[in-house]
């Protein structure tokens, strides 16, 4: 008896001295990956956070910005702002999952650990009860920096650059971790070697129990943002090795907007159920759907007026200037009120801001349609097309061309009480909401 326990102990000891060996370090594909993938790593992006997946995603005390082009004062009726009929609520980063392909090098988990940062770091944060973001500064300049070369990928590989933008936000915290600046570039913390360049870094992998360790990884060296932006189209385009169409549902070919092209990514690049609300804000607040389109069909920014002759193509009398006196005088509200009401239709006057107005509707008991609608009044959430930040944004709907996009006029964007015209392309109009007059 004693000679077996002594045995059993030597075999415990023994195997205690083996390392443990995770599928992203063996470089095999799980027989089952999707249990897999959410069980064993959780890798370093080089993502300048380090909170928990649920929690932060905006700029680290953020100071709140008022678009230049947008003075909308707060209506006076306070009313709360729950997800309207066609879009889902905003939030914040998360440990994106990756399954290990083996041959391909791209990590099985997106990291989710410490990559040495500089000084400068900037933590996103968000906040979880609404996902609704303040603009940063420093996320802006970011946005400038790297959505050009976005925009040109997206269009080379039928992806949203509107998407990819919003996730190189959350994954390198606008791009101040150490891995995604110069001389690296690696936005999205994928490992391996990109053309033999390679750095090494520092990671946290778990075990199948969940206990945590340290390792040094390699990951891509970039020449600069574009190939990083290139690398990373092509798993959302070829998938993994055991799922050529995994994120199939990404492509503009399979998703009518950016909205299910995040929803696609949830669940499969990413565990965190929220994740793609999280995108949704941040395309939201910084406007990011005018990188979706070529250069030269890029929505107009909330400043620009299209001239008269583009207004002929409105379905309605021209306005007037009736004022009716409700809502805040000169405001979008108040615009989209006496419109309606000039053309002898209805709608409350106690909708609150212009973010509130699709929820208020429909609790008012009017037809609210996420299709544009002649005669409409279109509902922008903060950020959306250049919409305030804080308020959000109504127009009037003149005009539905034939390929959906809209010919709009609205209030205090170029200036309080004034009228101006705009068109909103498709691939926003078709993500937003229109409420229909009584």
């Amino acid at each position: 008896m004693k000679k077996t326990l002594a045995l059993l102990s030597v075999s415990v000891l023994l195997a205690s001295s083996f390392p443990i060996t995770t599928y992203a370090e063996m470089g095999n594909v799980p027989e089952n990956p999707v249990t897999e993938e959410t069980t064993t790593e959780t890798e370093e992006t080089g993502s300048s956070e380090t909170t928990d997946s649920s929690t932060e995603e905006s700029v680290s005390n953020p100071e709140p910005e008022t678009p230049e082009s947008s003075t909308e004062s707060p209506e006076p009726v306070p009313t709360p702002t729950p997800p309207t009929t066609n879009e889902t609520p905003t939030p914040a980063p998360t440990t994106p999952v990756e399954p290990d392909t083996g041959s391909n090098g791209y990590i099985s988990e997106q990291p989710a650990a410490v990559v040495p940062q500089n000084e400068n770091s900037v933590t996103i944060k968000v906040d979880p009860s609404s996902f609704h973001f303040e603009k940063s500064t420093t996320t802006e300049e970011f946005v400038e920096q790297i959505g050009e070369h976005a925009r040109e990928i997206g269009q080379e590989t039928d992806l949203f650059a509107s998407v990819m933008i919003a996730q190189a936000i959350l994954e390198s915290g606008s791009g101040s971790s150490q891995l995604s600046q110069e001389p690296y570039y690696n936005l999205f913390g994928i490992k391996g070697e990109y053309e033999g360049q390679f750095v090494v870094f520092p990671t946290f992998e778990q075990t199948e129990q969940g206990e945590s360790y340290q390792i040094e990884s390699m990951f891509r060296q970039y020449p600069s943002y574009k190939e990083s932006f290139q690398d990373y189209s092509e798993l959302l385009t070829e998938g993994v090795s055991w799922n050529a169409e995994i994120y199939a549902g990404t492509w503009k070919s399979n998703a009518s907007s950016y909205q299910e092209a995040t929803e696609a990514l949830t669940g499969t690049y990413a565990t965190d159920i929220e994740y793609n609300q999280k995108l949704n804000g941040l395309i939201e607040t910084y406007d990011l759907t005018r990188f979706d389109n070529k250069k030269e069909e890029a929505a107009p920014a909330a400043t620009s007026v299209i001239n008269t002759a583009t207004h002929e193509d409105s379905d309605f009398e021209d306005y007037d200037g009736t004022e009716m006196g409700a809502y805040a005088y000169g405001n979008c509200t108040a615009y989209a009120y006496n419109r309606v009401f000039q053309l002898g239709k209805t709608i409350p006057a106690t909708l609150g801001n212009g973010m509130d107005w699709t929820y208020n509707a429909v609790v008012s008991g009017l037809t609210v349609k996420n299709k544009p609608v002649s005669g409409s009044v279109v509902c922008f959430q903060p950020g959306v097309a250049g919409a305030d930040s804080r308020y959000g944004h109504v127009a009037f709907v003149e005009h539905v061309y034939e390929d959906q996009s809209i010919l709009i006029s609205e209030s205090n964007v170029i200036g309080l009480n004034q009228v101006s015209f705009r068109v909103i392309p498709a691939s926003i109009a078709r993500s937003i909401d229109y409420i229909v007059p009584l």
